[in-house]
């Protein structure tokens, strides 16, 4: 580094010298500090908090060096050279025996342990020990040592959901990759990184909002030049930077401009420290330079301007390439990536079918390059060194120089080809799976080799970043993905080599394929959606395999009350250790194991290791182990005071927390211990001001006191009501209640719902529920005002005939308040059909329950249009036009009207038919068939088998059959695992709270809709 003559800023706070002191040390040097950033600033030093001030140098490129780098240039040594230090003299030399290599470790000053210097040549000389001797003293203490240092035990199964993409470190030290989120969004995704030599998970972050990347996407991963940091989409549209050896979930620096719901593309800069993401306002290049030093930084679109403002590019387009484009495209650069040198972008126009070279320091635009008009065709390809570019157009292989776009070769083309992969020395692999071939080309000369005869399996590479092709370091080897999912290792000559098993896996009857990296001489690694794979390619020895998203069907083991304690820690502890088996790990080297599996202690040292720096592996199996059968043996001898603590409530529970039994469990719950547990769900609306939230748990209160009405349950349905919080519709709710209360006769619970004077409903505004207060006042002997009331709702009914949100909760009151007649009149007058399943199914079901099956009759088959297949109908010209009418019709055990429905709409409803004959013949069922009781453990069983961060969406959904058959107590059981409101207040048909109150209305009323 060049301090003398330098203009040089210093950002930020430094912890270990004042401002002072490091601009007196710079300009000792020869160099000019200056308090600002300008076109002249030659490189910043950067402490904490410097966003502000050294976000105008990252984005235009000034090169940005971090307080290590000050201390060093100022002590005389250049940026990222350590300091000198006492070699670690601990290493065994090759030629020692246990005993010796025992007493080098002991003698040896462990303060001097560098971990990034000495773990490689430690690690290596204990593996020849171990060779020779087994594991021996001299391995346990060294793993003894670096415990007392920090060491942290590690599992890989650490994923919610399918992993999305993958990069190699610029080094191929370390393969990351990143993972969405399972069912829980809030719950985010994994950023997950291995030791390539050792083929173990040597650090995890979870917690990233939102997941990274996003399915059919790629290039959602990409590190910086020194691998200090790694870019990630995520959130599905912003781009975020990380310390990947770091431990925050949140993003040192993150871009976001657009409320896309899919990631826009992004490249992250040599340094590390801007980055190429869609956003700004040009009509030219839809994508802008941001800065990623520190900080957030947005704009337009969809965001108010934050931050250090971006760069632009400009147009026009090169003249050469005009004659593509009559018109000026708005250009948008996917499968972005920044140039080793910083000086160019390159990518494809999403939509164009163009390759695209953008000139950083001019901002614009030095070359494009049609390419063959077919997302299946093989994309654009530049070689390892950036010096060319490979491509398919009109039929043939085309060589480009990358640097001017001029064309350098022709080939026949491949039509059929989807790969287009580079080796070292400019070969190029042309994967073409429709012909069964692979082409094999000298770029630098433009000269066919020959071709090999595979038939390679398919690959996505504009939707994945494993592809079926990849190359040995040396070039002389390449491996193949087949069609059967083997994996092929080939040279040009002898040809095949030898195969290997993949890891195809079949999950909820998807096939999910897989790719290949080669970074390493001895390590070729297949990555897939569900699993991670390192072999060793001359051999096949598989040297460490990590497959994800395993389900056993036992209870997992930190399971206890409704809920899994390992979700507290930053990583949750418990894994698969195979298909079957849980086990659990804590960082602290405490080991959960099931009895018959605590001693095997090779299985446990395949998934487990020891991780140093959150860089290196260390063999789990070197160490002394602390393993347990349950959490109840492990929570009085845990490796650490903080696991006794987590694990504290399962002591004096035996050997299981919690057996599984058998399932469905005996149905001896209630409807009112569903309804308790209902309203238990509305504990978990907790996120301040939130409209939904307020909006909700009136509505269900509401709802839980007239399913208690309508069960003769006064005194609870009182309870209820009165429990409801102030809101803009709660007087309304409590008019609905009080009147189903005084229509069936408990005047006294009405009244004291509804104890109100006139003035105290002036706020009541909305028109359904001026009616309901009108019925409420009807019942409860107050004419005078129940007239006012039902008057001013009769005019806001007469104002919009069609409107039945307003007309129906009119003919509701009116009836349930005794006077029918009027009920029918205001009926007869309005004007087309209930536009949705919210008042007219509810207005059935009512029906039903009254037994008013003729006015039913009436409004399904002659007040309705039936369909014919060649008139189109406006929407609404049928009564009851949803799904949810057959249902109500077959559970009220009404076959004729079910068939005259499906006439009228013509749906198929033979299936139901036999249950609503049968339901007329016996009455409503009381509990599930032996035939039910079957189906809903098997699809229990179904659950079981999947991952923890999928489940949700399944159980709430077996909650809804339970419901549908009666079972009460399955419903209950289920519950805990549907899913929590998002932390945003958002809730969905998946969340707790609307599976419970789904439930309860199916099983209360034969339906999930409002009880009227």
């Amino acid at each position: 580094m060049i301090i003398s003559g330098s203009t040089i800023v210093l950002a930020g706070r430094f912890s270990r010298l004042s401002k002072d002191e490091a601009k007196r040390g710079l300009e000792a040097l020869g160099a000019k500090v200056t308090a600002s950033v300008s076109a002249k600033t030659d490189l910043v030093f950067a402490g904490a908090k410097s966003g502000v001030k050294a976000g105008p140098a990252a984005v235009r490129g000034v090169p940005i060096y971090d307080e290590d780098a000050l201390v060093a240039v100022l002590a005389g040594r250049e940026p990222g050279t350590a300091p000198p230090s006492p070699p670690f003299t601990g290493v065994p030399d090759e030629r020692m025996g246990p005993d010796e290599a025992l007493d080098t470790l002991k003698n040896a000053d462990w303060s001097a342990f560098s971990p990034e210097r000495d773990t490689v040549p430690l690690r290596d000389a204990l593996q020849a020990l171990e060779r020779a001797h087994g594991v021996t003293g001299a391995h346990r203490l060294a793993t003894a040592r670096l415990r007392d240092a920090g060491t942290l035990l590690r599992h890989s199964d650490v994923h919610h959901g399918e992993l999305n993409g993958h990069a190699l470190s610029p080094d191929g030290r370390h393969l990351a990759v990143g993972s969405w989120t399972g069912d829980d969004y809030d719950r985010g995704g994994v950023l997950q990184v291995f030791e390539v030599a050792t083929g173990r998970c040597v650090h995890a972050i979870d917690g990233i909002m939102g997941g990274i990347g996003f399915p059919d996407y790629t290039r959602s991963l990409q590190w910086s030049a020194d691998g200090t940091r790694i870019a990630l989409e995520y959130n599905t549209n912003a781009t975020g930077v990380w310390d990947p050896f770091g431990t925050a979930h949140e993003p040192i620096a993150n871009a976001f401009f657009l409320a896309s719901g899919r990631p826009l593309g992004m490249a992250l800069a040599p340094e590390g420290r801007r980055a190429f993401v869609y956003g700004g306002e040009s009509d030219y290049l839809r994508n802008v330079i941001v800065a990623m030093h520190e900080g957030s930084v947005a704009g337009p679109p969809d965001s108010n301007p934050e931050g250090t403002e971006p760069i632009e590019f400009s147009g026009p387009l090169p003249d050469e390439s005009r004659e593509t484009w009559s018109d000026e495209p708005e250009l948008i650069l996917g499968r972005a990536f920044w140039s080793r040198d910083g000086s160019r972008v390159y990518g494809e126009a999403e939509g164009e079918y163009a390759a695209i070279s953008l000139d950083v320091q001019k901002r614009q635009v030095s070359w494009i390059l049609g390419l063959e008009k077919s997302r299946d065709s093989a994309p654009p390809e530049w070689s390892l060194d950036e010096r060319l570019l490979a491509y398919q157009r009109d039929g043939k292989l085309i060589i480009s120089d990358a640097l001017t776009g001029e064309t350098t070769a022709e080939l026949p083309g491949y039509p059929g080809a989807d790969v287009l992969c580079w080796g070292p020395g400019g070969r190029l692999a042309v994967v073409d799976p429709a012909g069964g071939t692979v082409g094999i080309v000298d770029a630098t000369t433009g000269e066919h080799r020959h071709d090999l005869n595979i038939q390679a399996d398919t690959s996505n590479p504009r939707g994945a970043d494993a592809r079926s092709w990849a190359w040995s370091p040396d070039g002389e080897r390449a491996a193949c993905v087949t069609a059967e999912g083997r994996i092929e290792i080939w040279s040009e000559r002898p040809g095949q080599l030898r195969v290997l098993d993949g890891i195809r896996r079949t999950i909820n009857g998807w096939d999910h394929g897989f790719g290949l990296e080669w970074p390493a001489d001895d390590v070729l690694i297949a990555i897939g959606p569900h699993a991670v794979r390192f072999l060793r390619p001359e051999t096949g020895e598989i040297i460490a395999d990590h497959p994800f998203h395993h389900a056993p069907a036992a209870r997992r083991p930190l399971f206890l009350t409704g809920r899994d304690l390992g979700d507290q820690l930053r990583l949750n502890p418990t894994f698969a250790l195979d298909e079957d088996t849980w086990a659990v790990a804590f960082e602290d080297g405490t080991v959960i194991a099931q009895p018959g599996r605590d001693d095997d202690l090779a299985e446990l040292d395949g998934r487990l290791c020891w991780s140093i720096a959150r860089r290196f592996a260390w063999p789990f199996r070197w160490g002394d182990q602390k393993i347990f059968p349950d959490p109840a043996h492990a929570g009085v001898g845990a490796a650490s005071p903080e696991t006794e603590r987590l694990l504290a409530p399962f002591r004096g529970r035996g050997s299981t927390a919690e057996a599984t039994g058998t399932w469905p469990p005996p149905d001896t719950a209630t409807v009112t211990d569903l309804i308790t547990a209902v309203r238990g769900t509305l504990v978990d609306l907790t996120v301040q001001d939130s409209f939904v939230h307020g909006e909700w748990t009136v509505n269900t209160l509401q709802q839980l006191a007239m399913i208690c009405a309508r069960r003769g349950e006064a005194a609870e349905a009182r309870e209820l009501a009165l429990a409801m919080p102030e809101h803009r519709r709660r007087l309304g709710h409590l008019a609905r209640i009080a009147l189903a209360l005084g229509a069936a006769g408990f005047d006294a619970e009405a009244a004291a719902v509804l104890p109100y004077a006139d003035n105290d409903l002036a706020d009541v505004s909305d028109a359904a529920d001026m009616a309901a207060v009108a019925g409420a006042c009807a019942v409860l002997g107050w004419h005078e005002r129940s007239e006012r009331w039902f008057a001013s709702a009769r005019e806001a009914a007469d104002a919009h005939r069609s409107n039945w949100e307003v007309r129906l909760p009119l003919v509701w009151a009116l009836t349930e308040c005794g006077r029918e007649q009027e009920a029918r009149v205001v009926l007869d007058e309005g004007v087309g059909t209930p536009g949705n399943r919210h008042h007219g199914v509810p207005w059935l079901v009512y029906l039903l329950r009254r037994g008013e099956t003729e006015l039913v009759r009436e409004l399904i088959g002659e007040r309705s249009e039936p369909e014919d297949p060649d008139k189109p109908h406006a929407y609404g010209v049928r009564w009851f036009d949803d799904w949810t009418a057959a249902r109500a019709l077959t559970a009220y055990g009404q076959p004729d009207l079910l068939r005259l429905w499906g006439d009228i709409n013509r749906a198929w409803v033979q299936d139901d038919l036999p249950v609503a004959e049968r339901i007329t013949a016996e009455g409503r069922p009381t509990g599930p068939t032996d035939d039910q009781l079957t189906d809903l453990a098997a699809q229990h069983a179904g659950i079981a088998k999947l991952p923890k961060a999928t489940k949700r969406r399944e159980s709430a959904q077996v909650a809804r059959n339970a419901a549908e058959c009666g079972h009460v107590s399955a419903v209950l059981d289920l519950l805990p695992g549907t899913g929590d409101p998002d932390k945003y207040g958002g809730l969905n048909s998946d969340t707790r709270t609307w599976v419970a109150l789904s439930a309860l209305r199916t099983i209360a009323i034969g339906v999930d809709v409002d009880v009227w």
